[in-house]
């Protein structure tokens, strides 16, 4: 059964360092059927723990180490993450590894993401993942909650002054001592948006930009960082990920199946 409610497809993601038991969650992934093959989408920073322990994630008996194919956009020569304007990476999961994440998940459908030419088509759009402040730990059982980062989609003039263009780049204006509830409209202090990277960028219809109906939300682009200073949230199209999977395609996903 797909997800309807996109948090039901929102998959929190934790490391745990060589040589240590412990957990720590450290982003969001975004359960998804695409070419009806299942696929987890994230940030690339965040695989990129994969240098210092293992990524894992709560399937059927626990929270267990990934199992799948990784690919992301390589960085160029002498050039860091933080400088990355891209940041995304995926899993292709071994099907029968996904089968076991459907005991707490949905995948989310392809028919609910949305490919555009221009960030400046959008008007208003929601973050979506699984804020780190939300994990919790208790008598050695691992909890998390999801939470909403809603805004309007940025003017061209913000993505000239962060040298960023709308054809790759999603840019949304949210700023905390600005935040209110969808609910009532009352003033509201949100949590922040620390580990929702790689959690997923919702675009909500014209007409619907105040519905809390999540079910009337497409999946447009994959989120990523934060500035907190100028109240924005930032994050790169869907279509730059499923450009990525083909490549992994051309290499038979490592021989995932």
């Amino acid at each position: 059964m797909y997800a309807i409610d996109p948090e039901h497809a929102l998959v929190p993601l934790f490391v745990r360092p060589k040589y240590s038991d412990t957990l720590q969650q450290v982003g969001t992934g975004i359960f998804i059927d695409f070419q009806s093959q299942p696929f987890l989408f994230t940030a690339a920073h965040v695989t990129d723990n994969l240098e210092q322990g293992e990524l894992l994630v709560p399937v059927y008996g626990g929270i267990h180490p990934i199992d799948g194919y990784v690919g992301y956009i390589d960085l160029l020569p002498g050039m860091s993450r933080n400088e990355d304007e891209v940041d995304i990476a995926y899993y292709r999961l071994n099907t029968e590894f996904a089968r076991l994440m459907c005991a707490h998940f949905s995948p989310f459908p392809q028919t609910r993401c949305m490919l555009f030419r221009s960030a400046l088509e959008l008007s208003v759009c929601s973050v979506y993942g699984y804020p780190a402040s939300r994990a919790k730990r208790t008598q050695g059982r691992y909890r998390s909650e999801t939470a909403t980062f809603r805004g309007i989609a940025a003017s061209e003039e913000v993505y000239n002054d962060l040298n960023l263009s709308p054809d790759s780049s999603i840019v949304i204006h949210f700023h905390e001592n600005l935040a209110v509830s969808p609910v009532d409209g009352r003033r509201i202090n949100p949590l922040s948006p620390r580990g929702v990277s790689g959690g997923g960028i919702f675009s909500w219809p014209a007409g619907h930009e105040l519905a809390v109906d999540w079910s009337l939300t497409t999946l447009v682009g994959i989120f990523h960082t934060y500035k907190k200073t100028e109240g924005l949230l930032i994050g790169t199209h869907l279509i730059t990920v499923f450009a990525a999977t083909q490549v992994g395609k051309m290499n038979g996903f490592g021989g995932v199946v």
